[in-house]
């Protein structure tokens, strides 16, 4: 991997990009007007994608069988659905989605957190077998910090709190021009957002689900403050977000017609997955409501009952 980025790297000098090691900043007096199209690759993203890959892999697989955490093997979806969400973030953290959102438009840094928070994190939950969820509880701190986070007004508070943090202008402005801010602010949206999806894509006994009249009414509320933001930042009567003014404008975008587009992707696509999320929710409370009336039905003929659908 480092032989392939060395190899990259005379490639992308002539485009006035800098690699990761180096301070994180573009040259936009130098670089050419495709230079958003470089497929670089940022060292610390590349080795944290890694590492974690080999950490999911090493406990579903050699690690369960050694501490005896499950007898049967994870499903092949569940893998999937981790290595697709890594993809996400790989893809969302490096070459152009990269160097539109942190150099050039504040709405392709829109489309970059949105990956992360309704993409990257319900495809990092739903890849966790429950068994590997009740190993880790074994840990006392670990069973005691997700007893605080079971609860769905922490979630509520943790993830709106830090989606507002960081769009105080200043704050905002800040993780774009210092980079060991910008990895804080990603990290903090990453964790918040698996603690907000956690509490409806877990199937771990320890840590039972909400009814599913709870569960929607959960996504309804958690819609109500990005709507709110996204209305905030396109309805503006003018510029909020300074971080892009010395940046060349990307297909005649101004920066009020860009800021405008930023919000109206949280407004609309962020509010349409949690939506559809809801939806879901409700076709598997009717789905299991039927099977289980189908089983009392069969029970009073006297028909062993199908194993009732879990919500």
């Amino acid at each position: 991997m480092l032989a392939m980025l060395w190899w990259f790297r005379p490639a992308l000098a002539h485009q006035g990009i800098v690699m990761p090691w180096d301070p994180d900043e573009i040259d936009y007096e130098s670089a050419p007007p495709d230079a958003w199209l470089a497929l670089d690759l940022h060292v610390s993203v590349v080795a944290g994608i890694l590492a974690f890959c080999w950490l999911y892999l090493q406990a579903v697989g050699p690690w369960r069988k050694k501490y005896g955490w499950s007898h049967a093997p994870v499903e092949r979806w569940r893998v999937a659905a981790f290595l697709l969400g890594q993809l996400v973030l790989f893809v969302s953290l490096n070459g152009p989605i990269h160097h539109l959102s942190d150099y050039f438009l504040f709405s392709a840094h829109m489309v970059q957190h949105l990956l992360l928070n309704l993409v990257w994190a319900p495809l990092t939950v739903v890849a966790l077998p429950p068994w590997l969820i009740e190993a880790a509880l074994q840990v006392p701190w670990v069973n005691r910090v997700a007893t605080v986070l079971s609860s769905l007004k922490v979630k509520f508070l943790l993830y709106n709190g830090v989606l507002y943090f960081w769009h105080v202008p200043l704050l905002y402005d800040s993780a774009l021009k210092y980079h060991p801010v910008h990895i804080v602010e990603h990290v903090s949206f990453m964790a918040t957002a698996v603690i907000a999806w956690f509490g409806l894509l877990c199937t771990a006994p320890s840590l039972p689900r909400p009814k599913p009249i709870f569960q929607m009414l959960y996504l309804f509320v958690m819609t109500i403050p990005m709507k709110l933001l996204g209305a905030i930042i396109t309805l503006a009567d003018d510029v909020i977000y300074h971080g892009y003014d010395s940046a060349p404008r990307m297909w005649g975008l101004t920066p009020m017609i860009d800021q405008g587009y930023g919000g109206l992707l949280m407004w609309l696509p962020g509010g349409l997955v949690l939506w559809g999320s809801m939806i879901y929710v409700f076709a598997r409370w009717v789905e299991s409501e039927r099977a289980a009336q189908k089983a009392e039905v069969d029970a009073l003929r006297g028909i062993e009952p199908l194993q009732p659908v879990q919500p």
